[in-house]
């Protein structure tokens, strides 16, 4: 699995790729503020801010800004949302909100599932609740599958 899979459905976008390190490390490239920091910036986006209480019921939010726009102004994009389920270095589910969806208090799921393999992890990210808000699931339909090569790039370098 050398590059993203991706499949989208009318609910869900799901994405998978096989990463060159344990599960705990990738466990904690996720939940750590400067880990996701580093790998999450690139450059269309830059995170303006990121936290997260990697514990169930806990919040986490971060801001993205666009580094240019279409008038060469960039957006500022807000994600936010709870902690579903936690069970490291396995498992993390959390709600999802943001802004810029069409309907902003429509809530999402992410799930992260991580699985050993010989090479490492097979890392698989499920972004479900996405069947109201159409735009929001081709946007992550190529959204998912570049953040997972970040991942990968940052965890194997």
């Amino acid at each position: 699995m050398p590059n993203p899979a991706v499949i989208t459905t009318e609910d869900a976008v799901i994405s998978e790729i096989e990463i060159a390190a344990p599960p705990e490390r990738v466990f904690q490239a996720l939940i750590d503020r400067e880990q996701a920091l580093r790998w999450g910036t690139n450059d269309a986006f830059e995170i303006k801010s990121w936290e997260m209480d990697a514990r169930p019921g806990g919040k986490w939010r971060f801001v993205s800004k666009e580094r240019t726009g279409k008038d060469g102004v960039g957006g500022e994009f807000d994600h936010h949302g709870e902690i579903l389920q936690i069970d490291p270095p396995r498992l993390l589910v959390y709600s999802w909100f943001a802004n810029w969806h069409a309907q902003p208090l429509h809530k999402t799921v992410v799930r992260w599932d991580l699985t050993p393999t010989p090479a490492g992890t097979k890392v698989k990210v499920t972004h479900s609740g996405l069947v109201q808000l159409p735009d929001a699931r081709k946007g992550y339909s190529e959204g998912w599958p570049g953040l997972l090569q970040a991942l990968k790039n940052f965890l194997e370098k």
